[in-house]
């Protein structure tokens, strides 16, 4: 039996464990009154039953068991004896968080209980010799090690919180560590990664939306230590490449990482506890933004899916190759993670003032615009790098190795000046128009001729292939560009998932319809779904604005309307003939359709104080305005 098919033979065993078991512990949790209740900080409206992690272990359980016999290892599932013992203590960590996480189901730990048990969990791993090899340094590599291992363990437990998200994302990345794994030779981890994989997505099937089990904590801190552990204990570690031990794990496990990275810092943005709980993660965010629950749990399994290709392409590279590619995923995913955090989650609290803290760490991340600038420097860098490997196509000579190191710092100074002298700084992303991109474009061209001058006069290597400052600027205007449509671009995904409201076709693709459109686009209110243009200017036929089609002119407004149920029909243009418009009025009261235009008027605006009805207090009409701690002008009379 070959390889492939003892493994198959691990998930499939498993998957039909989880399949039977699921709905007895589903049954069980139900009559022993272990349930999730419906609460101001969860997601679910119905009580559920708790006790997933139970058939998640058994299930796994059975796989395991299935791998670990003769016909596991005559499938080439060979168990090393040096990876045997740092596999058991990855086990018996992950079985003490699965107890840990049944006793917080039933009783509720407190947080700080919960975290000296991680901790416990860990340092047992530890003992059987599980440890990160990232360091020459033993101690380093044990602090290293216990971090991660609570780290992965909490980003699980905390991605545990809308139907299918932690099962399904932890199903993928177990199949991914297991392809990982049979690459390297590591037998048992290959068996335990695909049991884990097959018990998941068992569980899947009871746990999607809508859910009818949940994992709780001890399935959640169970598949979360277990993952953490396999990472640390696998056979990469002989490698001792930073890269190859850490770099590869990380993408596969991207999207938990990223959930708790978005939680921790909007959440300390916020002058709230990281502990605590709320409708602030990911998925509560994709919601927010018009997706529904099983769109979110498909488009972070998408994310999972992604990440995992990516580290298993980055496995065949070397390491620069690995460094450039994976750094730019990441960077990729940080640009998401930045996109769902302008959504507004919080409530203000009454009475509790934000700490000093919090308040520079929002000047310095809002007002200084240090995220952009540091976001810049890593994509400048890696559009340098990327230059020299495109240039030589493979590993680079060594003068120019040397040429690379000596100048990066500087080049990164450099663009990052031009792009302030040049007012990159000054734009704002959901808003970006030609203006920035010029600006950026602009900034690129000025930075590489001084960059070229340089080279001629300091640095021959760059003097004698001048290739490489045009393919460094081609990568860098890339880069920077993408990550500044970014913002755009996600919104118009986010428009063509939720689709939504009364089909409407605008008359007029000039202009006036065009902001027509965004006005329909921008303000979901208002339920309205843009479907098609019609124009009489024969030469726009065919084309599309912002992805909306013009089919056609007046000719083909009956085909327009049954084509795509049309229900109203907007005037975007104030240049229709009466002749037009008198056509139009008829075919809508004839269809009995409601015939619409966008209005816009400037009004002078009326003083409040002066409008019949309205008495405002005399501190209230002082017209004296200061300038607050944080640099805004409020009024004198609100708290500063």
């Amino acid at each position: 039996m070959s390889v492939a098919a003892g493994v198959s033979l691990v998930f499939g065993v498993a998957l039909l464990a989880a399949l039977v078991v699921t709905p007895a512990a589903r049954a069980l949790a139900r009559r022993l009154g272990v349930v999730a209740r419906p609460a101001a900080d969860r997601w679910h409206s119905e009580p559920t039953a708790l006790l997933g992690g139970v058939s998640l272990v058994l299930a796994m359980a059975a796989g395991v068991a299935v791998g670990l016999l003769p016909l596991g290892s005559s499938a080439g599932l060979r168990v090393q004896s040096a990876l045997l013992t740092p596999a058991l203590g990855v086990v018996a960590g992950a079985l003490i968080m699965f107890v840990v996480g049944i006793v917080d189901d039933v009783t509720r730990l407190r947080p700080q209980v919960k975290f000296l048990l991680q901790m416990l969990a860990g340092l047992t791993m530890i003992s059987f010799g599980a440890v990160f090899p990232i360091t020459p340094w033993y101690v380093l590599n044990l602090v290293a090690t216990l971090f991660w291992f609570v780290a992965v363990t909490n980003a699980f437990n905390l991605l545990d919180n809308m139907d299918g998200i932690a099962a399904g994302i932890g199903a993928i990345a177990s199949i991914f560590l297991g392809i990982a794994f049979i690459k390297q030779g590591a037998g048992v981890h290959a068996v335990l990664a695909c049991a884990l994989a097959g018990a998941a997505v068992g569980f899947v099937r009871y746990n999607f939306h809508p859910a009818t089990i949940f994992l709780g904590d001890a399935g959640s801190l169970f598949m979360g230590a277990l993952l953490a552990g396999l990472v640390v204990s696998s056979h990469s570690g002989v490698s001792g490449s930073f890269v190859s031990v850490l770099f590869v794990p990380v993408m596969i496990i991207a999207v938990p990482i990223l959930d708790t990275g978005l939680v921790m810092v909007t959440r300390t943005l916020a002058g709230r506890a990281i502990s605590q709980g709320g409708r602030d993660h990911s998925t509560h965010r994709l919601v927010a933004l018009g997706l529904e629950e099983r769109q979110v749990a498909v488009l972070l399994y998408v994310f999972s899916v992604a990440g995992g290709l990516v580290a298993l392409g980055l496995t065949g590279l070397d390491r620069g190759l690995r460094i450039l590619l994976g750094s730019t995923f990441l960077a990729a995913l940080c640009l998401f993670a930045a996109y769902l955090a302008r959504m507004h989650v919080y409530q203000p609290a009454p009475g509790n003032a934000p700490r000093r803290m919090t308040l520079l760490v929002a000047n310095l991340l809002y007002k200084r615009r240090l995220a952009e600038i540091l976001l810049d420097c890593v994509l400048v860098a890696l559009a340098y790098y990327g230059a020299y490997r495109l240039r030589f196509d493979g590993a680079l000579p060594p003068d120019y190795v040397a040429a690379f190191q000596s100048t990066l710092g500087l080049v990164v100074a450099v663009k990052v000046l031009t792009f302030t002298l040049f007012g990159v700084y000054r734009g704002s992303w959901q808003y970006t128009s030609l203006l920035d991109l010029y600006r950026v474009i602009g900034a690129i061209v000025a930075s590489s001729t001084l960059l070229l001058l340089f080279g001629q006069w300091q640095v021959p290597e760059l003097g004698a292939s001048h290739s490489l400052v045009y393919i460094d600027a081609l990568l860098a205007a890339a880069l920077v560009l993408s990550s500044r449509i970014s913002v755009r671009s996600l919104d118009l995904l986010r428009r063509s998932l939720q689709s939504s409201g009364e089909s409407v076709l605008i008359y007029g693709a000039g202009d006036g319809g065009e902001m027509a459109l965004r006005e329909l686009l921008n303000n979901k209110g208002l339920a309205l779904q843009p479907v098609c243009f019609l124009d009489d200017d024969v030469r726009k036929h065919g084309a599309q604005v912002h992805g909306v089609p013009i089919v056609g002119g007046a000719e083909m407004l009956a085909h327009a309307v049954d084509r795509f149920g049309v229900s109203k029909i907007l005037i975007g243009t104030k240049k229709l003939s009466p002749k037009v418009l008198l056509a139009l009025e008829s075919f809508a009261a004839e269809r009995g359709l409601e015939l619409i235009e966008l209005d816009i008027q400037f009004r002078k605006v009326v003083s409040v104080a002066k409008q019949p009805g309205v008495h405002l207090p005399p501190e209230r009409l002082q017209s004296d305005w200061v300038e607050g701690p944080s640099g805004l002008k409020q009024h004198a009379t609100e708290p500063a």
